[in-house]
């Protein structure tokens, strides 16, 4: 059964008054935001699974190892925020695949929206899904570890927004690119697992394989990962980082944007 909630009736509206393309663009965000709070035992779950990979594994393993510089348990913490919401951006393309195949995306290119409304619509919902999905595990390692000032907080929440809006955008590529669903679900599996492991999120670049050390360093989720642990552990700001994740966003929600319109111009998986 689809995740994708029924179309909002706010949506289509008929006024003579035109919406400012803000309110439609955050209106289509709220549309995907509404899923989350539709199925609370998701967070829940994840919340409690997050707590046991934290606190029971990343505990024992930070026993083991010892890094110079870093303490590890605090290190796989930020880590583990930062490849949850990696993970859970990704969905929003398994809504919109499923919205194809079922018809809902027809009835929503119906509505008083414009396309390029929609897409940024959509991938904004994706990132602010996948933030209020992380929030509950972030509060739990900003309080353990005493992470309180604000300006450090805000900048680590900055980084995990963009990365969960350039995932989103990649999510949408994706979506929109591949007509099999078996082949989908595949493609978006592996890459997911490609994205979120082969980083330095979880473990610092001197302990992955070789293989894995040549992209990790490029890897999205290793500029959110320095970022965030730059703001909350160094105090400090790694532009760099940040700039990464701003070129990932304009990158993938470009391309997002034009393989959807392609798509909807052709017909979508006719």
């Amino acid at each position: 059964m689809s995740s994708s909630p029924t179309p909002d009736n706010s949506l289509n509206e008929t006024s003579t008054t035109a919406k400012p393309p803000t309110h439609l663009i955050l209106q289509m965000a709220l549309r995907d935001v509404s899923v989350l709070f539709r199925t609370p035992w998701i967070i829940i779950t994840r919340a409690l699974s997050f707590i046991v990979q934290v606190f029971v594994f990343a505990n024992l393993i930070s026993g083991l190892i010892h890094i110079q510089g870093i303490n590890y348990f605090e290190y796989y913490a930020v880590g583990s925020v930062v490849t949850t919401i990696a993970s859970i951006s990704f969905v929003i393309g398994y809504d919109i695949f499923e919205e194809a195949e079922e018809g809902v995306l027809d009835y929503l290119l119906t509505l008083p929206i414009s396309r390029r409304q929609l897409i940024i619509g959509r991938a904004l919902g994706g990132a602010m899904r996948a933030i209020v999905y992380t929030i509950p595990m972030f509060v739990i390692v900003a309080v353990f570890w005493g992470f309180s000032q604000p300006l450090p907080i805000l900048t680590a929440l900055l980084s995990l927004f963009l990365l969960a809006f350039g995932v989103t955008g990649m999510s949408i590529t994706v979506a929109v690119s591949v007509k099999n669903a078996n082949r989908f679900d595949v493609v978006l599996a592996l890459l997911e697992l490609a994205v979120s492991r082969a980083s330095t999120a979880l473990y610092p670049i001197g302990f992955i394989p070789v293989y894995v050390a040549v992209f990790a360093p490029f890897s999205p989720v290793s500029f959110a990962a320095d970022s965030a642990y730059s703001s909350l552990v160094m105090l400090t700001l790694d532009l760099p980082a940040i700039a990464g994740l701003v070129a990932f966003v304009v990158i993938f929600l470009g391309l997002g944007a034009t393989f959807y319109f392609r798509r909807l111009e052709g017909g979508v998986y006719a």
